[in-house]
């Protein structure tokens, strides 16, 4: 080979080093967007799996308790439930296991099962055969509902933008099997 054809080839070597050094600069801002993305995406997953097992222990709780009034917002075994859901203890001592998760955002529903059909419907709390105040006479419900009144939003941080949140609906129906 002479030595033209060698300067020939030098040159179009460096050319192609260039080439794939102004890509590379293309391509990293694009792979960091999708990694952000990801690690994002994952978070809000897990945070969500975290409050649907929260809400499924409290609902649990509540399901195998006996002597609940459901109706009365102040019962114990609805409070401890709210606090367990938060704090994962009866006694709401200790930081809650999602940040911004506050007792007051659990919303606790019974449910029964519709006579002669396999539909649910809400539980009234009225003295009657058919509510659900056990105070009054009624019977327990058939189901308990637990779920965050409202949705829990999960902000979404972007580097330089704004992305706002995702807000999540969980919600747990478990049956009732205690007295």
């Amino acid at each position: 080979m002479n030595r033209r054809a060698r300067l020939e080839s030098d040159r179009r070597g460096k050319g192609q080093r260039g080439q794939a050094a102004v890509e590379l600069a293309y391509q990293i801002p694009l792979m960091l967007v999708i990694l952000f993305g990801a690690v994002h995406l994952a978070r809000v997953f897990y945070i969500y799996h975290i409050l649907h097992n929260a809400l499924r222990g409290g609902a649990a709780l509540i399901a195998r308790s006996a002597n609940v009034n459901h109706c009365s917002p102040e019962d114990l075994v609805l409070a401890g439930a709210r606090n367990f859901i938060v704090y994962g203890n009866l006694q709401g001592e200790g930081t809650a296991v999602v940040p911004g998760l506050l007792p007051e955002m659990i919303r606790i529903l019974p449910e029964r099962l519709a006579t002669g059909t396999t539909a649910v419907a809400d539980c009234a709390c009225a003295a009657e055969a058919e509510g659900c105040d056990v105070s009054l006479g009624g019977r327990p419900p058939d189901f308990i509902v637990v779920r965050i009144d409202g949705g829990f939003s999960v902000p979404v941080p972007f580097p330089f933008v704004n992305l706002g949140a995702i807000l999540l609906q969980v919600s747990v129906r478990m049956p009732v099997t205690g007295g």
